[in-house]
């Protein structure tokens, strides 16, 4: 087994921008496929299978005990602080599909709120002297915080707004940093929103899944997320350049 930490880098680095491409293809072919969506033939496949989606989706939002369903998806979010759990993304589609769009925005948001809470906590326990663990631990993380140490504000807005980064190492580091927390709490908010308010779109419209109204916020998504993961990958190898570290 190949040890060569310059290696590895090379190969993961490699694997990103793969992922990053097929996800702008996949945009590409999204895109494409809004052109198609007017065609007759299409229209009348999609006829045959529209009507039984509207019964599912009324009775799916006639559920009479919808707040089960918002607790339970507020337990799901205190547990992914602490313990691997679905994605944000998922949350976000799924509380969408079965609750008002009202609803369903204030509980994900309400959930982010409780899980980069959480892990905040965590690191602000840690201090100082976990920072350095945590750091050594995520590598990208730490290049963009060393390249300017003045803009952790804004940095914390990049993490939050871009898909690559993931949200426990990001809420951990700050809060080990003491970072001020209701700043960090309303950038998180900020970061997040447009990336819930794409999941929530692509929930609510679920049950339409060849109408633009679905389809477009999964182009937004999947060309945010391709360009995201091929920036952070320019960023991290220009920086190792000009610090003359091997990439």
């Amino acid at each position: 087994m190949n040890k060569d930490p310059a290696l590895r880098r090379k190969r993961r680095r490699s694997l990103i921008n793969l992922i990053g491409v097929l996800l702008l293809i996949a945009a590409g072919v999204l895109v494409a496929l809004l052109f198609f969506l007017s065609t007759p033939a299409l229209q009348e496949w999609y006829a045959i299978y529209h009507n039984e989606l509207q019964i599912l989706e009324y009775s799916i939002l006639s559920l009479p005990n919808i707040w089960v369903i918002v607790v339970a998806v507020l337990a799901l979010y205190a547990l992914k602080g602490v313990m691997p759990m679905p994605p944000i993304s998922l949350m976000c589609v799924s509380t969408a599909a079965v609750l008002p769009f009202y609803l369903s925005f204030i509980v994900n948001l309400a959930g982010v709120v409780i899980v980069v809470t959480e892990r905040y906590w965590m690191g602000h326990r840690r201090g100082r002297g976990g920072l350095h663990r945590l750091l050594s631990r995520n590598d990208t993380i730490r290049a963009f915080l060393e390249r300017d140490d003045r803009s952790k504000p804004w940095l914390l807005f990049l993490f939050r707004l871009l898909p690559s980064f993931p949200v426990n190492p990001v809420s951990s580091i700050y809060g080990a940093m003491s970072f001020d927390y209701v700043d960090y709490v309303l950038i998180s908010l900020l970061g997040f929103l447009p990336k819930i308010i794409s999941y929530l779109l692509l929930g609510i419209n679920v049950y339409q899944p060849l109408s633009p109204s679905f389809i477009i916020p999964m182009i937004i998504i999947f060309a945010l997320s391709g360009i995201s993961l091929l920036g952070v990958n320019l960023f991290l190898a220009t920086s190792k350049s000009q610090k003359g570290i091997p990439s």
